[in-house]
């Protein structure tokens, strides 16, 4: 029996939100790296117990009814495991029961395969990232800044914002909802498929988003609305697009190992076949400037940040669950994962990318990332083996399609 401390601190208003979709969307999100050379499992050990004194909750649990993390006296030995295999157990773990962070390292012939699985509630991708880099210094040798402070409250996001009215596509298309990719029962085995972008491929696809002043994310959703549309045969595509807020607060220093995303909650795309790729990518590309400018993807939070700790919690959930309804395709883009902060001594990081939660059916999510230039798209799934090739088709479809663009 582990010993008990007294210590909790409060959730904030979007962890909360991760907290109230649980049922369906279970709040973990996923780094695999491999490795050529072998980990210092001391070191590995040494490293989250120093970046706990910045960041207690690593290594807390957390209390569902209370909305709390707390300390049950788990230290770096209940996070850090060598494994033969990966346990189906910690890839979904619960998070009332063991602390917000797992690191699990398989040691196969030269490499190391490694996964690390955080908690969605206490960070997201950005969050996750900034703990990774942490992590990564610490275990190779850097002190750490007793000084150093994380910060987690997002009131500091909020100021001077002003969030403006919606597009007329988002009027247009309001009540457009794009149909499942997946049934709804369809097995019970934990599913990560992955389709690789190489680095060649991503310079000409660099090379020609520049051409056109695009982004390369303004790309990937082209693709995955072009996809979707000749799948379900659908003229109207609509994607949720996350956002993370700390890009409207250029120059913080602060460390945020915290939930600090926003949404873009309907991009729409219309008639993404009827039109060539530029097209499509063009009209999609003025919706997303328009929603920045417009701060769209702010709404709700400030309403939801100034009455977050003066409503019950149940009631609260219920509101959540209502106004931030988890739709059945969705999209994210980690972005880029810095190899030179994804470093460790005398090893080399070949792979690395990220992944987002285990998907119930009929959830359909796109996860990418970005590392030493090559890109994974990926998904991750609950399901069976027609689901894993399904998801398969879906990622190479969306390659395919960006891949006879920048050949055309």
């Amino acid at each position: 029996m582990k010993k008990k401390a007294n210590k909790r601190i409060p959730c904030e208003c979007l962890d909360f939100v991760e907290a109230s979709h649980r049922q369906q969307v279970y709040p973990l999100i996923y780094c695999h790296m491999k490795i050529l050379g072998h980990l210092n499992n001391k070191k590995v050990k040494q490293a989250v117990s120093l970046s706990s004194k910045v960041i207690p909750e690593i290594l807390y649990v957390y209390d569902f009814k209370r909305n709390v993390f707390v300390n049950k006296g788990y230290t770096a030995d209940d996070v850090v495991k060598d494994v033969t295999e990966f346990p189906i157990s910690f890839l979904r773990y619960d998070l009332s029961h063991f602390p917000q962070l797992q690191i699990l390292i398989r040691s196969k012939g030269k490499y190391d395969y490694l996964i690390v699985v955080m908690s969605h509630l206490l960070a997201d991708g950005e969050g996750f990232l900034q703990y990774l880099y942490l992590l990564a210094e610490l275990y190779n040798g850097k002190q750490l800044d007793l000084k150093m402070k994380n910060q987690r409250e997002i009131s500091f996001l909020l100021e001077n914002i002003c969030i403006l009215p919606e597009t007329e596509q988002t009027k247009i298309h309001k009540d457009f909802s794009v149909p499942a990719l997946r049934a709804k029962e369809r097995g019970n085995l934990l599913i990560c498929v992955t389709k690789e972008i190489s680095k060649s491929e991503m310079e000409r696809i660099h090379q020609k988003a520049a051409l056109l002043h695009v982004t390369l994310n303004d790309i990937f959703m082209t693709a995955y609305a072009r996809v979707i549309a000749r799948i379900q045969n659908i003229d109207v595509v609509v994607l949720p697009c996350p956002a993370d807020l700390r890009k409207f607060y250029p120059g913080s220093k602060y460390l945020t190992v915290a939930n600090m995303t926003g949404i873009y909650r309907r991009i729409t795309v219309e008639n993404p076949l009827k039109y060539e790729f530029t097209s499509t990518l063009q009209q999609l590309h003025i919706e997303m400037l328009l929603q920045k400018s417009r701060r769209r993807c702010f709404i709700g939070i400030k309403k939801l940040n100034k009455i977050f700790h003066y409503i019950p919690y149940g009631i609260l959930s219920y509101v959540i669950r209502a106004a931030y309804k988890t739709l059945p395709v969705s999209y994210t883009n980690f972005g880029i994962i810095n190899h030179e902060k994804i470093s460790f001594k005398e090893c080399f990081v070949q792979n690395c990318f990220m992944t987002g939660t285990y998907r119930i059916a009929p959830d359909f999510q796109l996860s990418i990332s970005t590392f030493r230039e090559t890109c994974t798209l990926n998904c991750t799934l609950i399901g069976n083996k027609q689901d894993e090739r399904n998801g398969q088709y879906i990622l190479e479809q969306v390659k395919h399609e960006i891949l006879a663009w920048i050949n055309n």
